[in-house]
């Protein structure tokens, strides 16, 4: 597949009880991580969007530099944000990836995108499924509302009626950053 079919997308609009602040707002190196994050996705597909939850928390630079959607679905956790990028995109597929995922490198982007063929939804797997670190089709987008009405909020539960390609994690690392401790790890090992 063509990267050029692929809109880059950012989640930044989740509550972020466990970290005790908006992880959106990471600072690292004397910059956002999130913009970091934006920048790779950049170097590989020709649009970038970021949904929240609130344009307003961030500061004006990051609004210049950046498109950034507001999540139709607030509380419906990321499989809110999914469908309204879903709704979105001019593009057969997106890549979806998590604020809270540093060290976002091109090399293990281009290694999932390598894999997608025609699957609706392509994903690295390992001790767990990546589903915040992902390839959608926008064919997923039905199954994705219909799962949204249920109330789970759970993207891998549509998996079952979807055309899913689950690729193993070879000497790739995909780490969340959820509390404060991973935090102050990632900083002193990054």
């Amino acid at each position: 597949m063509n990267s050029k079919d692929v809109t880059g997308v950012i989640l930044c609009g989740g509550k972020s009880q466990r970290m005790g602040f908006d992880k959106a707002l990471i600072h690292f190196k004397g910059h956002y991580v999130l913009e970091e994050t934006a920048m790779s996705l950049k170097k590989i597909f020709p649009n970038v969007l970021l949904v929240t939850d609130h344009k307003r928390k961030f500061p004006a630079q990051l609004l210049a530099n950046h498109v950034f959607l507001e999540d139709e679905f607030m509380q419906k956790g990321p499989l809110g944000a999914l469908v309204t990028a879903l709704r979105h995109i001019d593009t057969p597929y997106l890549f979806l990836v998590a604020c809270d995922i540093p060290s976002i490198t091109v090399t293990k982007i281009r290694c999932l995108l390598e894999s997608v063929e025609d699957e609706q939804v392509i994903l690295f797997s390992g001790e767990k499924l990546e589903t915040l670190f992902a390839f959608y089709h926008r064919s997923c987008l039905s199954q994705f509302e219909k799962q949204l009405a249920t109330d789970n909020g759970k993207i891998r539960t549509a998996f079952d009626c979807l055309d899913v390609k689950k690729v193993k994690k070879k000497n790739i690392d995909i780490v969340n950053i959820n509390y404060p401790e991973e935090l102050i790890y990632w900083r002193q090992n990054d």
